[in-house]
């Protein structure tokens, strides 16, 4: 008699796999979101990172909202940022303490064909989220290595701003 055949049928339901994992949805709704909000006098690559900026902030405070830290230092904020920013596609490595790295941009290969644009928004989002988890002590700057993202996070803000005057 045998086993009945397999009937299979479309779904809507759709599945991406990518390997490093690439958010080029993400990039698109920033790009959206900076092309419906772009202000008088404002620049389409202006808009696009003051948009970054403003959903990295947005991420921040609801992760903070979430876990509900309490002051975050440098180390602890790092932690913080870290599991957020692996929700969104990034492969942040520990350097140090209160260094870190991401692995991967996961906006590739996009950012090879408009680096400063992208990067730009990259570093405007990390900086968002860094904000809005309310972390002291880290900024995020841009720091371009071949097959890495170009953003890292380190020690910077006020604090480390007075520490550099000084050591002038």
């Amino acid at each position: 008699m045998g086993r009945k055949p397999k009937v299979y049928e479309p779904t809507d339901a759709q599945i991406t796999v990518s390997i490093p994992d690439r958010r080029h949805e993400l990039l698109a709704d920033l790009l959206l979101d900076a092309v419906l909000t772009e202000g008088a006098g404002e620049s389409a690559a202006q808009a696009a990172v003051r948009s970054a900026e403003h959903r990295g902030r947005r991420l921040g405070e609801a992760a903070r909202e979430e876990m509900r830290p309490g002051r975050l230092g440098p180390e602890r904020g790092l932690t913080a940022c870290e599991r957020l920013l692996e929700q969104y596609g990034y492969e942040p490595v520990r350097q140090s303490p209160t260094r870190l790295r991401l692995r991967n941009c996961p906006f590739h290969p996009l950012a090879a064909k408009a680096p400063e644009l992208v990067c730009g928004m990259n570093e405007a989002f990390v900086s968002g989220c860094l904000h809005g988890l309310q972390v002291s002590g880290l900024q995020a700057v841009l720091a371009p290595e071949p097959g890495e993202c170009c953003v890292r996070l380190g020690p910077g803000g006020a604090e480390h701003d007075d520490a550099v005057a000084q050591d002038r």
